[in-house]
């Protein structure tokens, strides 16, 4: 994809809506230097957009595909930070002793409840890490979460968790991916050793 791909580490981190994905990607932001985040949560098209598919017997859109987002703009702006152009959400250049670097890499990180079933990025990840939790702890916490739009009733029932078992057993039959229980506070920890593992 780009000419000085060899010079990158790329970091995948996909699973369950409110599983902790956003948490650890930005630890490894605060850790990792120089580093690269995209969030695949900027990338879903407007409400109003014709690509979006109705939730069968609800007025709300299913937010919870991949064809709700931008998939290939969220690619191409990766790509265009591979050659060199910084589109990164949030990056980071920041040196000191807790900092965790590579000599002659960079990090991009790419954060998205379905961005490694998305083959492009998955593909192109060194590292992939997916969020499971169980049905009513992933509900509980998501009833304390606020969407823009909002969830309505029944929303999570007959679309949020049905696409997430749907996507779920997709990655799980993929022998790159290391899953990651929602519930155990050592995520960071499994992805710093698992680099130090292979770069220190």
């Amino acid at each position: 994809m780009a000419a000085n791909r060899n010079d990158w580490i790329i970091i995948g981190i996909s699973g369950v809506t409110c599983g902790g994905k956003t948490s650890l990607a930005n630890q490894l932001k605060n850790t990792l230097t120089p580093v690269y985040l995209f969030h695949q949560d900027k990338y879903f098209y407007p409400d109003d957009s014709p690509q979006h598919v109705k939730c069968p017997g609800l007025p709300h859109n299913n937010y919870d595909i991949l064809g709700a987002l931008d998939m290939g703009a969220m690619r191409a702006d990766i790509a265009a930070t591979l050659q060199g152009q910084d589109r990164a959400h949030h990056s980071s250049t920041e040196q000191g002793e807790h900092k965790f670097q590579v000599p002659g890499k960079k990090f991009l990180v790419a954060e998205g409840f379905t961005v490694l079933n998305y083959k492009p990025i998955m593909d192109m990840c060194d590292f992939r890490y997916y969020f499971v939790l169980e049905y009513g702890e992933c509900l509980l916490r998501r009833s304390y979460r606020l969407y823009d739009p909002p969830d309505i009733a029944g929303y999570f029932e007959q679309c949020v968790w049905p696409e997430h078992i749907k996507y779920r057993a997709e990655i799980e039959r993929d022998p790159r991916v290391r899953i990651i229980d929602g519930t155990q506070r050592d995520a960071y920890d499994t992805v710093m050793a698992d680099l130090r593992a292979h770069y220190s």
